[in-house]
């Protein structure tokens, strides 16, 4: 499974303003329901948070994948936010997270869910300049084609 093959340009936030957290997943969301993705912010948010509460979903390299499973879709989606100042997502942190991959699976595909989350850690974690790359895009297409360089290069 490639992430770049489920990122549709109108799914990705370049440049987001937030300061927190919250307030960055919140943009993100309320992307997703402008283009009609999702109906109601509020129970995804509070399911995002609450799976923060868990254990962050920072993973390094300046990046966080936020992630839950719903009920309310049919299909994964997956949305793409870039932060230039960058935000303190969790107590831990000791860099600022600039990329958020935000995941939402339906209930009922656990494993579509682990595959998407593995194939968006796999992107976080190769070597080369992924974020400089990822802040660097200046459109929904170009941070697309930033994804598919990185998933399809070789370590």
């Amino acid at each position: 499974m490639k992430l770049y093959n489920m990122l549709t340009p109108e799914l990705i936030k370049i440049n987001c303003t937030a300061t927190t957290t919250e307030g960055f997943l919140k943009e993100l969301v309320y992307n997703l329901k402008l283009k009609d993705k999702i109906s109601d912010e509020e129970p995804i948010l509070r399911k995002l948070m609450e799976r923060e509460k868990l254990g962050s979903t920072s993973i390094g390299n300046h990046s966080a994948v936020p992630h839950t499973k719903l009920k309310e879709i049919k299909e994964p989606i997956v949305t793409i936010g870039t932060s230039k100042a960058g935000i303190r997502y969790n107590e831990a942190d000791k860099e600022p997270v600039h990329f958020i991959i935000l995941i939402l699976s339906p209930n009922y595909s656990p494993i579509i869910h682990l595959q998407i989350l593995a194939a968006a850690a796999s992107v976080i974690k190769k070597t080369g300049p992924l974020v400089e790359d990822v802040l660097a895009a200046g459109s929904p297409e170009e941070l697309i084609n930033v994804i598919r360089k990185y998933e399809t290069s070789d370590d």
